[in-house]
């Protein structure tokens, strides 16, 4: 199964992904009202730019928030292409990726886009970007695409050794010095310095995002409520599985300025996880639609976006759902 970001960049309706409507009974956690509905379009990103949160998604969207989610302006892309990731180096620059090969540049924390990179008609969209260094960049997407840039600007394509070009690298992390790649079938790479080496993933189902924390150790994540751990030691890379309960799919994940771990992803589906005691808590839900990403305030909110637009949740007032994990 392929990341939800290449079925909405190959326009696969997003029917296979409709969740089921809420219980009236259902809790709900606290949230804000939602902003730029679906009628606008998904968005599937949402980073920070300093105090800036800066979203994107469907027909080259950029949102920007300057009041911590709770009201949120255009700007102008200069594409129509889905945007599906980015990464911002500093409070000012940072660089999205999506469709087509499409790769935009902004210097000033998003008000203006620059062109880098697009090549329309492809049908190959990069799903995701990181920063090894303010200008080292690799990004990396469908059918085996993978791109990087030494100098910020100028991107070069990079091939992985023994990969069939079916296969979709969804997700890309820097650990340390070195990348680490998960994708489809349990498939995962490591770069140590040149020398490429794969470490599958004990599944073989999709993983759909990756982050990594302060200490170094690795998050992988995806279908099925699938989470993986590993490190944080250079060089190799050893992956435990950790059970969540889930069945729900995971697909955006942030680490959180107290260590703990935020997922959102299908139906609605948000936990927060502690990478201390491997332990879950499951919020109630928002939304019903599938969730992409998520990014947190400076006052501890979470902002998740997805097929419906922008919630605002305050996980600080919001119950449990279901009992804990605990591994």
């Amino acid at each position: 199964m392929p990341a939800l970001v290449f079925l909405l960049a190959c326009g696969v309706s997003q029917l296979a992904f409709a969740a089921a409507p809420l219980s009236a009974n259902a809790p709900h956690a606290p949230t804000d009202q939602p902003v730029w509905r679906q009628s606008h379009g998904v968005l599937l990103s949402v980073t920070r730019a300093g105090d800036r949160l800066v979203a994107a998604g469907d027909r080259g969207t950029i949102l920007l928030s300057d009041d911590q989610g709770g009201t949120w302006r255009a700007v102008a892309s200069g594409t129509d292409e889905l945007l599906t990731a980015g990464v911002f180096v500093s409070p000012t620059e940072g660089w999205l990726v999506g469709q087509d090969s499409t790769v935009l540049h902004s210097t000033d924390a998003g008000l203006h886009w620059a062109s880098q990179l697009a090549a329309p008609g492809t049908d190959q969209a990069l799903f995701s970007v990181a920063a090894l260094a303010p200008g080292h960049l690799v990004a990396t997407g469908s059918y085996a695409l993978m791109l990087e840039t030494t100098d910020g600007s100028a991107w070069s394509p990079v091939k992985l050794p023994n990969l069939d070009e079916d296969y979709h690298l969804n997700c890309v992390m820097a650990h340390g010095a070195d990348l680490v790649i998960t994708g489809e079938a349990g498939h995962a790479f490591l770069r140590h310095g040149t020398t490429w080496t794969p470490i599958p993933v004990p599944y073989d189902g999709s993983q759909f995002g990756c982050l990594t924390t302060h200490d170094g150790t690795m998050f992988s994540f995806g279908l099925r409520g699938s989470l993986f751990a590993a490190g944080p030691g250079p060089g190799t890379l050893t992956w435990k599985r950790i059970d969540t309960g889930e069945q729900r799919s995971i697909f955006g994940g942030a680490l959180l300025a107290n260590g703990f771990i935020a997922l959102v992803g299908s139906n609605g589906l948000m936990m927060l996880f502690d990478p201390q005691t491997d332990t879950l808590r499951t919020l109630p839900p928002v939304t019903a639609a599938t969730l992409s990403a998520v990014a947190e305030t400076q006052s501890g909110k979470w902002v998740v976006v997805g097929e419906d637009g922008v919630h605002t949740v305050d996980p600080a007032a919001t119950p449990a759902a279901r009992a804990e994990v605990t591994q």
